[in-house]
């Protein structure tokens, strides 16, 4: 089902994360444009303190809402092949508020300098905000059919993640 594949998204994005952010939420790199190098002797210094950045990231207070949001999406991958609509519509909303709660924990800014993470999270957030009290089984499986989109997002992200960290 497609919410088991936006699972594999946020995992993805999870796993290839690699980079931190300084103080004041700055990039812990120096700055680079697309095409360029970053200056010669930091590339491995630079990716050894995003990693450790990262795994404090994933390893601290975001840990249990990543947790959360990836429980709440094995849930509706469940649910959405029951065809009971009431526990469709909870499953998705549920999402929409585990994602919510995962955006306020930010991916480190070098390792997506150009948010897709809070996008990929955002459009979850706006399909399953778009779910009313009195949606139907078709207007569900639209909803899930518009998480699909999210996987633009996941390739966005995970290119820039590969460039950003060297892996």
């Amino acid at each position: 089902m497609v919410a088991r594949l936006v699972l594999g998204v946020v995992l993805t994005a999870a796993a290839l994360t690699a980079c931190g952010t300084g103080p004041g939420g700055q990039p812990s790199h120096p700055a680079t444009t697309p095409g360029s190098s970053p200056p010669a002797g930091t590339v491995a210094g630079t990716t050894a303190a995003c990693a450790q950045q990262y795994h404090a990231w994933q390893n601290g207070p975001a840990h249990l809402t990543i947790v959360k949001f990836e429980a709440a999406q094995i849930v509706l991958d469940k649910e959405s092949s029951s065809g009971q609509v009431t526990l469709i519509a909870a499953a998705l909303n549920i999402l929409g508020q585990r994602a919510a709660a995962l955006a306020s924990f930010p991916v480190p800014s070098c390792a997506d300098p150009q948010g897709f993470f809070a996008a990929l999270l955002s459009q979850i957030v706006n399909v399953t905000g778009e779910v009313g009290p009195d949606a139907t089984l078709a207007d569900l499986q639209q909803a899930i059919n518009q998480l699909s989109s999210v996987f633009s997002l996941e390739s966005d992200f995970t290119a820039e993640v590969k460039q950003t960290t060297g892996s």
